[in-house]
């Protein structure tokens, strides 16, 4: 949790996400926290074995007495919820953006379906399980679809298995009034976006941050 300076006018989007300024790099991480939270902002950082930027970081976090930081970033936020179906679909880390949106849209009241389908490999890997079920609890129109791809690391899991793009075109065989907000890797959102699009989903539905930063020729 990032602590603001006093009377800090730093504004963001639901669903924006900030650089974090090393020596000699940028280091991007998602907006946990809604907008509505004031004079904080949330990140959640997962520490990644071998990866000397991880390193750099996890101790800049431990000694540091202030972080430098760029915000806002990111062309794919929401202000408002959007007219009929939403789609958030979240890769792994990439629920944290799906995160800020959806307790963005809670304070909001939303009354159209909004469906959060979350990948992960492993079923502890849903470490926001909790959070998410409790989303459910406070507006009926909003569902949660957690989805482990490799279920044989997963001995006790009993839910949805497989892809989490197979998981959404199970359920919804026809995209064409729906609007998806995607989280994951380059290869992951653009096989979604070709097979959503082949589904009926015009191609202005979805929104994604790798289409700014690895658009495809």
């Amino acid at each position: 949790m990032l602590v603001l300076p006093e009377n800090s006018e730093i504004k963001f989007s639901a669903g924006q996400y900030l650089n974090v300024v090393l020596p000699d790099k940028l280091c991007p991480f998602s907006i946990a926290s809604p907008p509505e939270l004031k004079g904080k902002i949330e990140l959640h950082i997962k520490p990644t074995p071998d990866s000397d930027d991880s390193v750099q970081i996890e101790q800049l976090l431990d000694e540091a007495v202030s972080l430098e930081i760029e915000v806002p970033k990111g062309d794919c936020f929401l202000d408002s919820p959007p007219d009929g179906t939403l789609i958030l679909m979240a890769a792994s880390t990439g629920i944290t953006q799906m995160k800020s949106i959806i307790e963005h849209l809670l304070v909001s009241n939303f009354s159209n379906p909004t469906y959060l389908y979350w990948g992960v490999v492993q079923d502890k890997d849903l470490y926001l399980s909790d959070l998410c079920t409790s989303w459910e609890k406070k507006n009926e129109n909003f569902h949660f679809i957690p989805v482990v791809s490799e279920p044989e690391t997963s001995p006790d899991w009993k839910g949805r298995t497989g892809l989490v793009p197979d998981a959404v075109l199970a359920d919804f065989p026809n995209l064409i009034d729906v609007s998806v907000i995607v989280g994951g890797s380059p290869g992951m959102v653009y096989a979604s976006l070709d097979r959503f699009v082949a589904k009926g989903m015009p191609e202005e539905n979805m929104f994604s941050d790798v289409f700014s930063y690895a658009p495809r020729a």
